[in-house]
């Protein structure tokens, strides 16, 4: 018998990546809800030959067990709580799901707080409560937003919270309502705070795009790489691949007898936007724009990891020139 997942947001940057990983194990089906509203796969087709794709109103009619293509890979468009999505995920029809799903541009929850606490908050703990309904394994993607400013570098998971956006506070409370689940229909869950993620197949030209990709987008036009504030900022670049393969760690794993639910997922390790430029500058790409600094955004980011390696074995292992090097040639620069 096949193990089915869920992957949210399937078809994004980070959730594609998963889906490859997922699907790479022929004991494994995936099924991936996806709005298309931040997608960075255009054909479903691409990540499985043996694709099945659904329109989510129809989602509720369709039998895996019945079809006779016997699909590896299941695409549903439409939102990841629509009632038909829903009643499968209360039916108890999914090993795990991965709630990558969100509306992640700091500034656009910014001047955007009601929307963005709909999608990235209500949209959330309603599938949670619905997994905990049907008794699966709930990982949740967050982020390192939910630290603010502040802290100690690098931080670690205990570290008081202070969020500076919508964003991030919508991320922290459903971290919240997880825990709670827990105690009242006890959801077996897990949070993985992401810190900066790049990589190839992420799109230069979204207004999600972070700063790798939009300067890779911008390389390949030769246009001016643009810097927001000072460049002095720092982050914690995580390579794609590796925030994948942390979200099958844990799936695989009972979190629960560790004693932690919650994972920062980085590298220990931080980049100034300057220091980051001059590595497009090394390549040729030496022309930069000034912007002001943009609102909502914290000034550094840098992991502690200790908990992720004492419990799992295991961190990161892509390097920040590793990782470029990867996402340079998938940009073809």
């Amino acid at each position: 018998m096949k193990n089915k997942y869920l992957v949210t947001g399937g078809l994004g940057f980070i959730g594609s990546h998963l889906v490859k990983k997922l699907l790479a194990d022929d004991d494994n089906v995936v099924f991936v809800v996806d709005d298309l509203s931040n997608n960075s796969i255009t054909d479903p087709n691409t990540l499985h030959p043996k694709c099945r794709n659904l329109m989510a109103q129809l989602a509720d009619i369709y039998s895996y067990e019945n079809d006779s293509a016997e699909p590896r890979l299941v695409v549903i468009e439409g939102d990841c709580v629509h009632k038909s999505i829903i009643n499968r995920v209360v039916a108890g029809e999914f090993t795990t799901i991965f709630h990558l799903a969100a509306k992640p541009r700091v500034e656009w929850c910014v001047e955007n707080p009601t929307l963005s606490t709909s999608e990235n908050f209500n949209k959330s703990i309603a599938l949670a409560y619905a997994a905990a309904q049907g008794k699966t394994k709930f990982v949740f993607s967050s982020t390192s937003a939910v630290y603010g400013d502040g802290v100690a570098l690098p931080t670690c998971e205990t570290e008081p919270t202070n969020p500076n956006s919508p964003y991030g506070l919508a991320k922290l409370c459903v971290e919240q309502y997880l825990d709670l689940y827990e105690k009242l229909y006890n959801l077996d869950w897990v949070a993985l705070r992401y810190f900066n993620a790049y990589g190839p197949g992420q799109l230069g030209d979204s207004p999600y795009s972070t700063a790798i990709a939009a300067w890779c987008h911008k390389a390949k036009k030769d246009e001016p790489l643009r810097s927001d504030g000072d460049g002095e900022q720092s982050r914690d670049m995580v390579f794609v691949e590796d925030i994948a393969q942390a979200n099958i760690i844990m799936s695989v794993f009972h979190t629960a007898d560790t004693g932690n639910r919650i994972y920062n997922i980085g590298t220990g390790m931080s980049y100034t936007n300057n220091q980051i430029l001059s590595l497009f500058a090394d390549k040729g790409f030496d022309s930069v724009t000034h912007a002001p600094e943009r609102p909502g955004d914290v000034k550094h980011t840098r992991a502690n990891i200790n908990r992720l390696r004492e419990d799992f074995l295991w961190s990161p292992p892509t390097s920040l020139e590793d990782g470029l090097a990867l996402t340079f040639s998938w940009w073809g620069l």
